[in-house]
């Protein structure tokens, strides 16, 4: 593990995120677009993932002029390598204790697409710093495999609301910009992380140019992803996040690590012990 330069950590502490510029260069980017149109263009029988009335276990979902397609190491092999992908970690292990991937997704935003809803994927309770280090529960990447302009439909955050635990009436911003906020801007090969105690939204989209993210999100291992869901009443959201140990016997040692928490998750009922 690189050291994280210290100038790095106070913004991320200060704002909520952080942008490594120019981590993917060029090729990269337009391998990995090649591979998702791919995956796009599939038909897919997923049982691995069908859980009766869960939300979001639809490998490949068409809404508000977007697609977007989940679980991606399920489907191929190509984006194992931005697991372990090493600024990115070093990072991650800086900025939380024990770092593990729970879900991963890439959208394609088109013209027309509208604001998203403001959210945040946990409280600022879940977000501190003693000592110098930091400690967030839930962090985001979102890895720019296009130019993210104003008008393409970025990311836009209000930077320091991870801290912030001043409630507005968000039914009055639905469709606008919160006091504060700001478009996060990037090129191709750019990477955002970002706590998940962030305000954060996608803005509308409404230029003609492709605008497509990488998005892979991860806990800490001593935040329990199953009890969330369970007491959401999200359960199968459990299936949608574990890859099945196919997948996971071709990942190298880092990228094993990154996943741990899937070795002691039961995806099934348990058999009854005989008597």
């Amino acid at each position: 593990m690189a050291d994280v330069p210290i100038a790095d950590t106070f913004q991320f502490d200060a704002q909520g995120f952080f942008i490594l510029r120019g981590a993917f260069d060029a090729e990269r980017c337009r391998r990995y677009v090649e591979e998702l149109d791919r995956l796009f263009e599939q038909e897919y029988d997923d049982p691995w993932l069908q859980v009766e009335g869960v939300k979001g276990q639809t490998t490949v979902q068409f809404t508000e002029g977007q697609r977007r397609i989940n679980g991606l190491p399920l489907w191929t092999n190509v984006f194992d390598e931005v697991i372990s992908f090493t600024p990115v970690v070093d990072r991650l292990r800086a900025w939380m204790q024990a770092p593990q991937l729970v879900n991963t997704w890439a959208i394609d935003k088109t013209v027309g697409t509208p604001w998203g809803g403001w959210h945040r994927g946990l409280n600022p309770d879940d977000y501190s710093v003693r000592n110098g280090k930091v400690r967030s529960r839930m962090l985001n990447c979102v890895f720019m495999l296009t130019d993210n302009d104003e008008d393409d439909g970025c990311l836009a955050v209000v930077p320091g609301a991870h801290k912030s635990q001043i409630d507005l009436p968000m039914a009055d911003y639905k469709g606008k910009a919160l006091p504060g906020m700001v478009p996060v801007l990037g090129k191709a090969g750019d990477i955002v992380m970002f706590t998940e105690t962030l305000l954060h939204t996608g803005a509308p989209k409404t230029s003609e140019r492709r605008r497509t993210n990488l998005y892979f999100n991860y806990i800490d291992a001593t935040y329990n992803p199953a009890m969330r869901e369970l007491l959401a009443d999200h359960a199968g959201n459990i299936n949608h996040y574990v890859f099945p140990p196919q997948v996971r016997s071709r990942f190298d040692e880092t990228q094993r690590e990154l996943t741990a928490w899937m070795e002691w998750q039961r995806t099934s009922p348990a058999e009854a012990p005989e008597a």
